[in-house]
């Protein structure tokens, strides 16, 4: 790829490769963007109770804004080449900040759900093209784990405003305060370029072309199982801890430190990104990870919680922005790196679905043996990707 000099409002990049500017940007857009899903565990139950439906329906929500951001991102991996960043970006922000806030207009629940996942259409998009943008960058690696820092504070910051805004029942606080949080991304967009700005055509044959293909589905498959194996252990930590009988304030807290231990694992990985290749920094952080869920036992101590919180969250801090820098590295398209949130999401929702299927042993059995699975099928499809890109 080209080198591209500064960019001004006036001057328009010609290649591909993002500026400092528009990487800048695009961290914001993925960090940012994430403000709905962070938010929902404690926003789906004040939508459910301030249009008086019943806790089976707050599903709802979060399955509307879930399926929205997924559409979002399939329209950016659908006309990548095409979509113009800046607009792109200023039309989805206020998008999702207009339906987030006017849920508090709608007239039923219903009309709540459409709104949430409108919300979450435009939220896919400004992910995926953060993605996009990111991965198509000098140092994928780093620009991923400033992502990962941002998303992981913006969380702390989502999660502790939320209850205090909404101690009233009122949406309007609650809401008013996500749509300021978005609206940032408004002058964010103006470092973007106006113009789309097509990848250059890759000059591989056609059997390096498929090897190519092949390496990407490899790399997605192992941040997939990956996502997938801190899925596990996020959604059932709190549980696990409950049935070894700490109290929910000390659990909350240890899992609180831990998401401080996730930024640094973030900020680690910025600064080791490829200086060590790229097999040893994986296998690493899924050793990590591995020791990390061990701790996970019927008769753990508090302390052992502690460990057991702060190793996997840093190795899920430190992890995915490697491995979605391992995919962006192969993929000259870039379509399969702006799917990488998605992907994620859907790997944190399919992993702790396998665990509760998994025959015997009891819930600590099933999330040790799931997490230790996953952990395995990412390591081996990493390898056999680096391999295939290596022949």
């Amino acid at each position: 790829m080209q080198q591209v000099a500064g960019v001004t409002g006036l001057e328009q990049p010609t290649s591909s490769e993002p500026t400092p500017g528009e990487v800048l940007a695009a961290i914001l857009l993925g960090g940012f963007a994430v403000t709905q899903i962070v938010a929902m565990p404690l926003l789906a139950p004040l939508l459910a109770g301030a249009f008086g439906v019943s806790g089976e329906a707050t599903g709802l929500i979060g399955l509307g804004n879930l399926l929205g951001t997924a559409l979002g991102s399939l329209l950016v991996t659908l006309r990548l080449k095409s979509l113009p960043p800046r607009r792109t970006t200023l039309v989805s922000t206020l998008l999702a900040c207009i339906a987030q806030l006017a849920i508090c207009v709608v007239p039923n629940f219903s009309g709540a759900i459409i709104m949430e996942s409108l919300a979450g259409f435009g939220a896919g998009v400004l992910l995926a093209l953060s993605a996009a943008i990111v991965g198509a960058s000098k140092n994928p690696d780093r620009g991923f784990a400033f992502i990962l820092a941002l998303q992981a504070a913006v969380a702390v910051i989502v999660l502790l405003a939320i209850p205090a805004l909404s101690a009233a029942g009122a949406l309007f606080p609650t809401l008013a305060f996500m749509v300021v949080m978005q609206g940032v991304l408004v002058p964010a967009a103006w470092l973007l370029r106006r113009t789309s700005s097509s990848l250059e055509a890759s000059q591989s044959d056609g059997q390096g072309g498929q090897r190519e293909k092949v390496t990407v589905v490899l790399l997605a498959g192992s941040y997939f199982a990956f996502s997938a194996a801190v899925g596990v252990v996020w959604v059932y930590s709190g549980v696990l801890g409950g049935m070894a009988g700490l109290a929910a304030g000390p659990i909350g807290q240890a899992l609180a430190i831990g998401n401080v231990a996730a930024v640094i694992g973030s900020l680690l990985a910025a600064l080791i990104a490829t200086r060590f290749g790229r097999l040893l920094p994986l296998a690493s952080v899924c050793a990590i990870l591995l020791g990390g869920v061990i701790f996970f036992q019927a008769g753990m101590s508090l302390s052992d919680f502690y460990v057991a919180s702060n190793l996997y969250l840093f190795a899920w801090g430190c992890g995915l922005p490697l491995f979605m820098g391992a995919v962006a590295e192969a993929d000259s398209t870039e379509r399969v790196t702006a799917l990488l949130p998605v992907m994620s999401f859907a790997g944190m929702g399919v992993g702790p679905a396998v665990a509760s299927m998994l025959p015997g042993g009891g819930l600590f059995f099933q999330v040790i043996a799931a997490t230790i699975g996953f952990v395995i099928a990412a390591l081996a499809l990493a390898g056999a990707g680096r391999g295939l890109a290596r022949a």
